[in-house]
């Protein structure tokens, strides 16, 4: 049986109007939306590049948030690696992408996204997700669809306390 591995290391808050201006932006991997004050997320997306599809999601957010919520909204990126073998490779297929999305989706439970994805594991193989760099409310250090599988690597399935962050 295949297990796919993957890192996600999450950037910092940046508000929605500002984070086209940032590097990572070219870069593609899953992105989570926060109203200010929480750190839940509102919403969780995937971008082959995230200044492309924020652009093209701007839409959507309209749709999704008032006026005044939208001035305080945040994005968070999340950049992925994949274990390839015997090395980390920043190269996720979009097969890959939308599983972890869909897997974020379907633990965190986000308000904005419908229904009907909260409710399916669209996986291919069983994965197992590191989580690294700014976190947020409701991510586990260590996740996967299997808690025996993370038990047999000795990690923990307890949610993560969250820790002051000066954004929020």
């Amino acid at each position: 049986m295949a297990i796919e591995c993957f890192k996600i290391e999450w950037t910092k808050p940046f508000l929605f109007d500002k984070v086209l201006l940032q590097p990572e932006a070219k870069r593609g991997g899953v992105y989570a939306l926060f109203k200010k004050g929480t750190t839940k997320a509102y919403y969780i997306g995937k971008a082959t590049r995230f200044d492309s599809r924020l652009s093209i999601h701007r839409q959507s957010i309209f749709r999704l948030m008032s006026e005044a919520e939208r001035k305080r909204c945040f994005v968070r990126l999340g950049l992925i690696s994949s274990f390839e073998v015997n090395h980390m490779s920043d190269t996720v297929s979009a097969s890959q992408l939308g599983g972890i999305e869909n897997f974020l989706i379907t633990r965190l439970q986000p308000i904005g996204n419908g229904d009907s994805t909260k409710r399916r594991d669209t996986a291919k193989y069983p994965m197992i997700v590191i989580n690294t760099g700014n976190t947020f409310g409701g991510l586990q250090k260590y996740m996967s669809q299997s808690s025996e599988l993370l038990k047999a690597l000795g990690k923990t399935t307890t949610t993560r306390r969250k820790t002051y962050d000066p954004w929020f």
